[in-house]
């Protein structure tokens, strides 16, 4: 369901794509239907039940009950792949050898098969995450080892055979402990230069120094340039791959990394991430060359191209339990590999920004004990953020396990002293200790505080990437 207002020229935008999925869908009998609900109009009762005020919103229902929210590409193409991965059983039962070769060829994404001749730990995970992760992926499952290959109790990952080639295995196994898998499953596609999007950038922005190729990508239409950028990426990613990573976006990420007008066009583009998470641009008169390309390389090994941060505060004197962060000391607090960290991105401004202080202050009292966990917080409208992180809304908060290249997972839940315990713990092997909070912050029966709730709008408020227009807030 496309929740959406008529003046909305994010809506306008999709109309005719939405339009064009619903016909793809029909034209082929697929059990899907593409609905638009007018929320300035007959539907505003409807987008109000559903709790839509940010248009265009897109829903899945399934037997008239909402089930999720879509949060992907709004393209025809992606539009019709998700209203597949949708319907049916969320792993497909794989009975032989032709249905198992047919499967792992039938994506643009990663396929993943869990090989299970019997019920296991392992196998229960794999099917809880079948259907959390299926829009996003297709899985299938089989009961006979032979069937791939004799591997058993293992979940096997495809890469898209439109990505395979000569300088790695188009097949990854894990046979690990089930608390890894979804970690499995979302970084599989970060190949030697796996396809970075606005919905994946995360996953390769974990891994620096990361050097980003970008320029008008399309294996069907602009299939012999396309290839000859990525085989040079490839080639020399190949070479590298212990010391730098690569990817390969389309336009929208060139306009993403690299926003200056002198970028805006269909050339190839190249932007390091450092050690750090900090940006730097190869300027657009260096050719791309696989010469050029190893300079570049070298020249990141080196330390010679760095990123910087556009924009810091002076580094504050740590005082308090909650530790103050600014860009430049960033990485000692919250990218320490040896240590969890939890970071809150606020404005100054923002009244629920002020409303979380005392908890969270609570919070870090309550973690006094426990040496391997870093309580901070930083003033995003102050200081520019590294990647993968953003804030598109305040408070916006991250949760960093310790180790290296770790992808940080963005806080979702309630903003409460169990929520944020019980966030941290289930994103951690480890036991983390919390102990009862300083004699300040202990409150007397009647007086605890409400749940530090809302977030404050940021610098942008779009999701996917693609906009949305804020109900009331009429965009003409």
């Amino acid at each position: 369901v496309e929740f959406v207002a008529p003046w909305c020229p994010h809506c306008k935008r999709l109309m005719p794509d939405f339009e064009r999925a619903a016909k793809v869908l029909d034209k082929n009998n697929i059990p899907v239907t593409f609905v638009k609900v007018n929320c300035d109009g007959p539907g505003y009762h409807t987008c109000a039940d559903a709790k839509c005020d940010i248009y265009p919103t897109l829903k899945l229902y399934r037997n008239g009950v909402e089930e999720r929210r879509y949060l992907g590409e709004r393209t025809p193409k992606d539009l019709v792949r998700y209203a597949l991965n949708m319907i049916g059983d969320h792993a497909k039962k794989l009975a032989n050898k032709e249905e198992v070769a047919k499967f792992t060829v039938s994506d643009s994404e990663y396929m993943f098969v869990g090989s299970f001749p019997e019920e296991t730990e392992l196998s229960r995970e794999f099917l809880a995450q079948a259907e959390k992760l299926r829009e996003f992926y297709r899985f299938g499952i089989v009961t006979d080892p032979a069937l791939v290959g004799g591997e058993k109790n293992v979940v096997l990952a495809y890469q898209p055979e439109f990505l395979r080639n000569k300088w790695e295995s188009h097949k990854k196994v894990f046979n690990g402990d089930p608390f890894d898998l979804e970690s499995f499953i979302q970084s599989a596609r970060v190949d030697l230069v796996g396809i970075i999007d606005r919905n994946n950038h995360e996953d390769f922005e974990a891994r620096r120094p990361l050097i980003i190729t970008t320029f008008d990508v399309d294996f069907e239409v602009n299939k012999k340039r396309t290839n000859y950028v990525r085989n040079r990426l490839l080639k020399a990613a190949s070479e590298y791959k212990d010391k730098v990573a690569f990817t390969m976006g389309g336009l929208n990420m060139t306009h993403y990394y690299a926003p200056d007008d002198r970028y805006n066009d269909t050339g190839v583009v190249m932007t390091v991430i450092d050690e750090e998470g900090w940006e730097y641009t190869v300027p657009k008169e260096i050719e791309f060359t696989f010469d050029n390309l190893k300079q570049v390389v070298e020249d990141v090994i080196s330390g010679k191209i760095k990123g910087k941060p556009y924009r810091e505060e002076e580094a504050p004197v740590q005082k308090k339990r909650v530790k103050r962060v600014v860009s430049s000391t960033f990485k000692d607090y919250v990218l320490n590999p040896d240590v969890h960290s939890l970071i809150e991105f606020y404005s100054p401004y923002c009244g629920h920004c002020k409303a979380l202080i005392p908890l969270y202050n609570e919070l870090a009292s309550r973690a006094r004990e426990e040496k391997g966990l870093v309580i901070a917080k930083m003033d995003a409208t102050a200081n520019s953020l590294p990647r993968p992180f953003n804030s598109r809304g305040f408070p916006t908060i991250y949760f960093v396990p310790k180790g290296k290249s770790v992808k940080p997972i963005k806080f979702e839940g309630d903003r409460t002293i169990e929520g944020f315990i019980e966030f941290m713990q289930k994103h951690t092997k480890e036991d983390l200790k919390f102990v009862e909070p300083e004699e300040k912050y202990l409150k007397k029966k009647g007086e605890e505080a409400p749940a530090a709730s809302g977030t404050c709008g940021g610098e942008t408020a779009a999701t996917g990437g693609e906009g949305q227009c804020s109900a009331g807030k009429q965009e003409l």
